[in-house]
């Protein structure tokens, strides 16, 4: 009997300490459980943070000439974005950035060329924002359209009839001697492409730097463009 009487005894704190162990881990399980939901709620409103309120919103093209077009959008957040865009929907190869962060975002496109149709679309540093898939668009104007060029149309036509007394003597002389000119410079501005100014991107080629900057880039191509 006594000895029963010890092996309960020494039980007891066994199975009290069973039902410690048990309400201790079903205590923190809870604890761990709870933790993880508020985690990762936390953490997913930092990502969301992180990348979000840099999509552009309310995208426009405002103020389109025959030469020159602006696009502007917002966001919620303040940031620095460049606009990338060409006369074809997946080529890209024209740039123009943003000097500082802003929510208010206005960028002018130019130079360009006239009755044109051209495509872009937003970067925001390695994100790409276009219209859903496709390239944003628009259409140049055409030069006689434009507010500057209308004075220009009408001012040689009083000059018409003061000169034919001038240039009937000089005519042939000055036809003859200005034909190979204009047949030479439009044979020169038609064997060159996209293509060629590409390949000479870079480099100081006198041939190809049409504005006389030094370097051959993309505003060379589009001056190439507007001669032709």
């Amino acid at each position: 009997m006594k000895t029963e009487g010890v092996s309960q005894l020494a039980s007891q704190p066994t199975e009290k300490k069973k039902k410690v162990l048990v309400i201790v881990s079903s205590l923190l399980a809870f604890f761990l459980i709870v933790g993880l939901v508020l985690g990762m709620g936390k953490i997913r409103r930092f990502l969301g943070g992180a990348t979000g309120g840099f999509k552009p919103e309310g995208v426009r093209v405002i103020n389109i000439t025959a030469n020159s077009a602006t696009v502007t959008w917002q966001t919620s957040k303040p940031v620095a974005a460049q606009v990338e865009y060409g006369t074809t929907p997946g080529s890209f190869l024209l740039r123009t950035f943003e000097k500082g962060e802003t929510t208010n975002h206005n960028l002018t496109l130019s130079p360009l060329l006239p009755e044109t149709i051209y495509y872009f679309r937003i970067r925001v540093g390695d994100e790409v924002y276009d219209d859903n898939g496709a390239p944003f668009s628009f259409t140049t104007k055409s030069s006689q359209s434009s507010p500057g060029s209308s004075p220009k149309i009408q001012k040689p036509v009083p000059s018409f009839t003061p000169t034919p007394s001038v240039k009937v003597t000089p005519q042939p002389t000055a036809s003859l001697s200005a034909t190979p000119a204009s047949t030479a410079t439009s044979s020169a501005s038609k064997k060159y492409t996209q293509e060629d100014f590409i390949a000479k991107f870079g480099q100081s080629d006198e041939e190809f730097d049409i504005n006389g900057d030094g370097i051959v880039n993309s505003a060379d191509w589009i001056l190439y463009q507007s001669q032709q």
